[in-house]
């Protein structure tokens, strides 16, 4: 009878400290892909593969309004290059696995421009990465 009392308390110890501390799963990390639309050949779309991203973009995000086109394509020329430089050094593989593959002289649109903006911004916030592109306002401090 001691001997299951002691098994059963070891078990319940064992399993207690095994639920504890999750590691961080694959999902975790933002991951982004751009393409055409399939039913317009000039607008882009672009996806972030985040759970929370499109809560961010609807409650923290500055209003697109506060926008211009030819400001976001600037800024997120300067951010995507800092993105890729990071990545092609190889700086924290786990977190950059893909390059982002964006051409300055493409008319993406201003929501792509937005929401492409808005990655940088949601991986400052969640991640506390820090980027050079960024407003002031949309910095994590």
């Amino acid at each position: 009878m001691k001997n299951i009392i002691a098994i059963a308390i070891l078990s319940a110890f064992i399993c207690s400290c095994s639920t504890g501390s999750k590691p961080k799963s694959e999902d975790q990390k933002p991951s982004i892909t751009t393409q055409k639309k399939t039913d317009s050949a000039d607008e882009w779309e672009i996806t972030v593969f985040d759970a929370e991203y499109e809560n961010f973009v609807a409650t923290r995000a500055q209003p697109k309004s506060m926008f211009t086109e030819s400001s976001l394509k600037s800024r997120n020329t300067i951010l995507v290059n800092e993105w890729n430089s990071r990545f092609y050094s190889g700086i924290n593989r786990n977190f950059y696995e893909v390059a982002i593959d964006y051409d300055p002289k493409e008319n993406y649109g201003l929501d792509f421009e937005y929401r492409m903006y808005q990655f940088f911004a949601y991986c400052n916030w969640k991640y506390g990465i820090q980027f050079n592109g960024l407003r002031g306002i949309d910095k994590v401090k």
